[in-house]
């Protein structure tokens, strides 16, 4: 086999075993009509991610229905055709994990196709396609809610039916960071997952080990109950964490996060006793950068302008020893077997 050969085999693995992952895929839905409610079947539909530039293209069916499937989460437009009409586009319509959007009735107007209607935003859409009860910590509130160890895991807290819990000092916590209970469950019934890969120990959630930073986290879905028959594992919570991609154009974020005893108060004790604030300090230095790979590369990138990268750095490093600890040491005698001097414990 030559050295291509075993590019391209090594790469048809790896998408072998993100598909044999839990799915984070979302859905569009709809229907083409006139605007007497007529539907036209055989119309043109395009969908495009507006982060990436990708398209996809299919037609109406008998009913004048269209679904795609199998959409990574984000903003997508659709462009609606038909002949004798005016084009249709819709845009940022946003999927979210697991997500199946419909966006109703596309109706077109009679006209020339060089004529178009575009509609730039739009109301939330009541979900009609799925029961299932779940919440969404999207972008926005990743990045505009403080969060002190920068833990999305911290970020459930804000959501309804779930416990407060520990937030965590520092991102991963001790060993993995300790999932909160969603609706009064044990958290090992709990699932989470990282991109359809399993982040908690024991395939639970009851601690959460794939640790991500914020930064990196395009969205947090978290289905609470009702959730469809394709997820599950156990019948608490099903928690999917999606990663950032790269898109288009070049984007990138830099930050330096400090906390140090200076900025905290001494309790009362320590004040009583004249002892100085315990030492607290913790810098977290990042950054991330994302956007096209402008390098052709056949099959997988012919026009450079196919393939993304996305890539984030957070280093925290921290100074906050523990309370002090006292022992008790064996004497000399002890250590040579006498005991004679040693206290009785009359406990």
């Amino acid at each position: 086999m030559t050295k291509y050969t075993h590019a391209l085999l090594a790469i048809a693995l790896m998408f072998t075993s993100i598909a044999s992952a839990q799915t984070t895929s979302g859905s569009i839905t709809g229907t083409v009509a006139d605007t007497s409610g007529q539907v036209i079947p055989g119309a043109e539909v395009t969908l495009t991610n507006e982060r990436t530039g990708e398209e996809r293209k299919g037609t109406t069916n008998e009913v004048g229905d269209f679904t795609f499937p199998a959409l990574v989460p984000g903003a997508y437009k659709i462009k609606a055709e038909a002949k004798g009409f005016r084009p249709l586009e819709r845009t940022n319509n946003v999927v979210s994990a697991t997500q199946r959007v419909t966006v109703g009735t596309l109706q077109l107007e009679v006209g020339t196709v060089t004529e178009s209607i575009v509609v730039e935003a739009q109301g939330a859409g009541v979900q009609t396609n799925s029961s299932e009860n779940s919440s969404v910590v999207d972008r926005t509130q990743l990045q505009m809610v403080s969060i002190r160890g920068r833990d999305a895991v911290s970020m459930l807290r804000i959501l309804p039916g779930v416990e407060q819990g520990r937030d965590a000092d520092i991102l991963g916590g001790n060993f993995g960071t300790t999932m909160p209970a969603f609706q009064g469950l044990s958290t090992a019934q709990t699932t989470i997952m990282v991109d359809g890969v399993n982040g908690g120990d024991s395939g639970r959630g009851g601690t959460f080990s794939g640790t991500v930073n914020i930064d990196a986290i395009e969205e947090v879905k978290v289905q609470m109950s009702n959730y469809t028959a394709e997820y599950g594992r156990s019948g608490g919570a099903q928690i999917n964490i999606i990663t950032k991609g790269g898109g288009r154009e070049y984007h990138g974020t830099g930050y330096w996060y400090k906390r140090h005893e200076m900025f905290n108060a001494n309790n009362f004790f320590r004040n009583r006793d004249g002892i100085a604030k315990q030492l607290y300090r913790f810098q977290t230095l990042g950054g991330t950068i994302g956007g096209p790979v402008k390098l052709p590369i056949p099959i997988l990138n012919p026009g450079g302008d196919k393939m993304f990268f996305f890539y984030s750095y957070d280093d925290t490093r921290l100074k906050d020893p523990v309370a002090i600890e006292r022992w008790t040491m064996p004497t000399v005698l002890e250590k040579q077997g006498n005991f004679s001097q040693s206290p009785v414990n009359t406990a």
